[in-house]
């Protein structure tokens, strides 16, 4: 299998970030007129707000086109170790475990530079593998 090194997953990641970025403020919208800065409660319902659309928008193209724009463009594919589609499941458990890591400076990606599959953490605890197309 021809798997992609971690250079070409950090180039759709930024791209991919670009475009999160993007709908997050315009999702951002409806928030404009509230006074943020005396409200925690609106805060943290705004952070977690942010949270699910962007776990949104990555499961959903994980799920249904395997793979992000960002994916698309870097010629990525993502499929599961056994060749089949993601399964929400799996896509779910996939980006929490890539949150987490990227919390934790990064450690979960910085495996693959060890591996000959060359996945990181989550792809591992997900059963998934990224491909050149």
């Amino acid at each position: 299998m021809n798997y992609i090194s971690i250079w070409r997953r950090l180039a759709s990641i930024l791209y991919d970030f670009l475009l999160v970025v993007a709908v997050l403020i315009i999702m951002s919208i409806p928030f404009f007129s509230f006074d943020l800065q005396e409200n925690n409660l609106l805060k943290v319902t705004i952070q977690i707000y942010y949270y699910l659309i962007t776990q949104y928008f990555f499961v959903w193209f994980w799920v249904h086109n395997q793979g992000t724009l960002g994916m698309k463009t870097w010629k990525i594919k993502i499929i599961c170790d056994n060749n089949n589609r993601l399964s929400y499941k799996q896509a779910i458990i996939r980006f929490n475990v890539a949150i987490f890591s990227l919390l934790f400076f990064g450690l979960g990606f910085l495996i693959s530079f060890f591996r000959k599959d060359k996945k990181c953490f989550h792809d591992i605890i997900s059963k998934t593998a990224l491909i050149k197309l």
